[in-house]
């Protein structure tokens, strides 16, 4: 239910002022862009997105790792080889799971907002967020690592292209255990083929933990009715999934 705010006197000339304001305004240009748009900007991604009936998530050949990749990865994998589940992954321990494992993490929505000068991502997955900034900066050399890095973004055409640096090396960049560095280069385009589908290209750069470049793609399904739900990761309620499900994080089953 919305909330009705008292009617008073102030209230009525306050309306009335900024009416009259309006009026002496130059009228806005109503081009073909701003009519299609939701924010009235000539571009525009904003919305909640979510897993879809058409949702796949295509991934290139991983690149071939160096010596400290692959050593990386096979701490981060060694439950498998125990049969049992990947429990050491950032995301089960309440730590933030990082780009673009985040978009793999469950089936959770996101939702973009945008302004003229920043876009941000509100993740329903543990409700993370990040910014990306519009405003033709570049992504600052003296940045403090970071767990979801530093993002600065443009348009290229009607695609929204992100650039991100500036990681820490605790995340993962998907539920399979693939690690970065802090030397990881993450460019991200996002293209709306039509209104209600999404496609991001991942393209992964980190000359420490890979010897070439690899790509992965994810396509998700706007959902205009939905809303962002309450979904935090709550260490005790973690614990106690661990304790009762499967084993301690990085443990693996006792002999029987």
């Amino acid at each position: 239910m919305r909330k009705r705010f008292p009617e008073t006197l102030a209230t009525s000339l306050l309306l009335l002022l900024l009416t009259a304001l309006a009026s002496r305004l130059p009228a806005q240009s109503e081009g073909p862009a701003r009519a299609k748009t939701g924010t009235g900007m000539a571009h525009d991604i904003s919305g909640v997105w979510a897993l879809g009936k058409i949702h796949k998530r295509v991934s290139d050949p991983v690149a071939a790792m160096t010596p400290e990749g692959q050593a990386k990865f096979d701490f981060n994998t060694h439950e498998l080889k125990n049969n049992r589940p990947i429990t050491i992954d950032p995301a089960f321990t309440c730590h933030w799971p990082g780009v673009p494992h985040i978009y793999g993490s469950g089936a959770y929505a996101f939702e973009f907002v945008q302004t003229p000068q920043r876009i941000f991502i509100f993740y329903e997955n543990t409700h993370q967020w990040r910014e990306i900034w519009m405003d033709g900066r570049e992504i600052p050399k003296d940045s403090d690592p970071l767990w979801m890095g530093y993002s600065v973004g443009h348009w290229d055409g009607d695609d929204l292209v992100v650039e991100t640096a500036s990681f820490n090396d605790k995340t993962w960049l998907d539920v399979r255990g693939h690690p970065h560095s802090d030397a990881l280069k993450l460019t991200e385009r996002y293209h709306r083929p039509d209104r209600d589908h999404l496609e991001i290209t991942f393209t992964i750069d980190d000359p420490k933990m890979y010897t070439a470049t690899w790509v992965t793609h994810s396509y998700f399904e706007l959902k205009p009715a939905w809303e962002i739900g309450e979904a935090f990761c709550v260490p005790e309620d973690q614990s106690k999934f661990f304790q009762e499900s499967l084993q301690e994080p990085g443990k693996t089953a006792p002999e029987k």
